[in-house]
């Protein structure tokens, strides 16, 4: 699993400040609802909408990193590859040239050329092996980079959800309150205490 980042401990922190605030809201008589300051809730929604482009960001940074993770592990191999080709050629040449001058030991020829074959082919079997491991955890990498964003705008969306919801419940419970207040003014107060729509 990947790391938490400093931004998302600021979602979770804002979402808190949003459930005090809910906890912490006046309730309604004779209800179960509640009243929030709208200006408390209107700063932690712009704090909300200003961590969530840096959260994002930095799911993107996590995945940048990965990818030159992948990239110097490729650099890292063929340079392998390499330094054995160069010493594979390095015998070889030695061997020749001393054949070249010692007919007799035509066989430490053979024999040089055999390990040089031999440690060229570990070379390139190395290299496959390790361009094969850099795949796969480059695709491990893109799979965890893509849940952890998949996770965060989860995370999202289901908090965002209920904060909109609690909203919408409190101000149907307003709506509910006013048009019951306007049916006892209406039932039991005198004509000229009952409330008009303009008081309302």
């Amino acid at each position: 699993m990947l790391e938490r980042s400093n931004t998302n401990m600021t979602l979770d922190r804002i979402f808190e400040e949003i459930f005090n605030m809910i906890n912490g809201a006046s309730r309604i008589p004779l209800t179960d609802k509640i009243v929030i300051e709208e200006n408390d809730l209107a700063c932690a929604l712009d704090d909300l909408k200003d961590a969530i482009p840096k959260e994002v960001s930095n799911a993107s940074h996590v995945l940048e990193e990965q990818k030159n993770i992948v990239n110097k592990a490729y650099e890292e191999a063929d340079k392998i590859v390499q330094q054995a080709k160069d010493e594979a050629e390095r015998i070889i040449g030695r061997a020749t040239a001393e054949a070249d001058s010692k007919i007799q030991e035509e066989e430490i020829v053979k024999q040089a050329t055999i390990v040089a074959e031999d440690i060229k082919a570990d070379a390139l079997h190395y290299q496959e092996e390790i361009k094969r491991d850099a795949d796969d955890y480059a695709t491990r990498v893109k799979h965890g980079s893509l849940q952890y964003a998949d996770d965060i705008l989860a995370y999202l969306i289901n908090n965002l959800q209920s904060a909109l919801q609690g909203l919408t419940d409190n101000r149907s419970s307003i709506n509910e309150e006013s048009k019951n207040l306007q049916s006892y003014a209406n039932n039991f107060l005198p004509d000229s205490d009952k409330l008009s729509d303009d008081e309302e």
